[in-house]
């Protein structure tokens, strides 16, 4: 899956840098194997005696009249796919949401597939979203509604409330994600100006039983963040809403049609989202059947294989990206012959619009730091295979990626200030290459010391 593996290796210029490079990018292919949504659903769900097994729970499955799978994320189509093998002969009717560009296989006619826009919503998303709507909206108590959930449903489904337009919902996003709020801070403002966000979905169904596999790409897998909560109570508020756009300097900048609608909300004339405990939400269960942790976990896996310490220091970190990078050269700098896993997501704020992701400035702010470190190596990965704006999946660096950038006269700060860091690392062609990966439960960060 990682396309530029054997190119990557080469890059190292001596034969401990080569051999770190190979650890590393092996193990990180061994966390994306860990995450295959297909597989994941498979191993999770079982079906015996016509009752589906999931976990303590036991559900008859003759007792309904239809199963309706909603399918929406970067890992939809193999989740559907996964999910019509478990529903076999079954009447069965299926929604799939994949973001534009994502490869989906031929479904049988009962899919309706649609391709939407990740991570700006775009006129795709709003007609799915309406789709969702209305099927979800006719579901009665004789009929099983399983949602499968991945990163980026936030995005795939933007379902606006009545008074807000397209253009007020993509300014807004773009501002979010420019900005430094973090993904709870972003999903808070998201379940406040949706009609299916925040468990809004829960309460326009009138199916007997609801049921959602997520693969989680949320550091803390905290539900409701996770496609903003589709199937979740929502703890936030329109007041929480409110301060996130407040607090990041974006309240006067936002579309006055969504000011007037959190307005409204804080005034208590619109309804609140539903909140822990609500009665509607008994006949709704969520599983978490993939995470960062079970990435971070096959890769320090594959590590101690190879007879090389690891440790995962922690599957949901949230902090900015230079910091995770200097951190991360600290823990290899100070401890020899070790591994060290983080599992999270980190945030940029971006200045000035180059190309790049979190993953890779994360990797740039690390290049002065390994300098000379001999076996040190450094990578970070999105698990989407998709790193911000650019076409890399993250980018990998060792003790002598500062001398290699020297001789092309490549800057390592000026990229940073520049949010460039797609085009530092393809002159060094050190970018992870692995294309759409069918997942996502966040990023990956591995740093070593041989």
């Amino acid at each position: 899956m990682i396309r530029n593996r054997e190119q990557l290796i080469r890059n190292g210029w001596t034969t401990r840098d080569r051999r770190a490079r190979r650890l590393c990018l092996d193990a990180l292919q061994r966390a994306l194997n860990a995450v295959n949504p297909y597989h994941c659903v498979l191993s999770r769900v079982k079906i015996r005696e016509k009752k589906l097994l999931l976990g303590d729970l036991s559900v008859s499955l003759p007792d309904f009249q239809r199963i309706v799978l909603l399918s929406v994320g970067k890992a939809s189509s193999s989740m559907m796919a996964a999910g019509l093998r478990v529903f076999r002969g079954f009447p069965v009717h299926g929604i799939l949401v994949a973001p534009v560009g994502h490869k989906i296989p031929k479904f049988p006619d009962i899919v309706e597939v649609f391709h939407t826009g990740h991570p700006i919503p775009d006129l795709a998303g709003i007609k799915a979203s309406r789709r969702v709507k209305e099927l979800v909206s006719g579901l009665r108590e004789v009929d099983l509604l399983v949602c499968l959930i991945s990163g980026g449903a936030s995005a795939l489904l933007p379902a606006p409330v009545r008074g807000i337009a397209l253009s007020d919902l993509r300014k807004t996003t773009q501002s979010l994600i420019a900005s430094t709020a973090n993904i709870h801070e972003i999903n808070t403002v998201r379940r406040h100006i949706s009609n299916l966000k925040g468990g809004r979905l829960v309460d326009s169904c009138q199916a007997s039983r609801i049921l959602s596999l997520i693969v989680s790409d949320v550091p803390g897998n905290s539900i409701p963040d996770i496609g903003s909560g589709l199937t979740s109570e929502d703890p936030t508020s329109f007041a929480d809403a409110t301060n996130v756009l407040k607090e990041h300097g974006l309240w006067n900048s936002t579309p006055s049609a969504i000011r007037h609608h959190l307005m409204l909300g804080l005034r208590g004339a619109i309804p609140e989202t539903p909140k822990p405990g609500d009665p509607r939400f008994r006949h709704v269960s969520n599983f978490i059947i993939a995470d960062n942790g079970t990435a971070s976990t096959a890769a320090a896996r594959a590590l101690a294989l190879k007879q090389l310490p690891t440790t995962i220091l922690t599957t949901s970190a949230e902090m900015d990206a230079e910091s995770m990078g200097r951190f991360l050269v600290s823990v290899a700098s100070e401890n020899r012959h070790r591994a060290f896993i983080v599992g999270g997501e980190t945030t940029v704020h971006v200045a000035i619009r180059g190309v790049g992701g979190r993953n890779q400035h994360t990797a740039l702010s690390s290049v002065e730091g390994l300098s000379n470190l001999d076996g040190a190596c450094l990578a970070a990965l999105a698990s989407d295979g998709v790193d911000g704006t650019s076409s890399a999946a993250g980018a990998i660096v060792d003790g002598r990626t500062a001398s290699r950038a020297e001789k092309k006269r490549l800057d390592p700060r000026k990229f940073l200030t520049e949010n460039d860091s797609y085009r530092f690392f393809k002159a060094l062609r050190d970018n992870i290459t692995t294309g759409p990966t069918g997942t996502n439960v966040g990023d990956i960060y591995l740093a070593m010391s041989l």
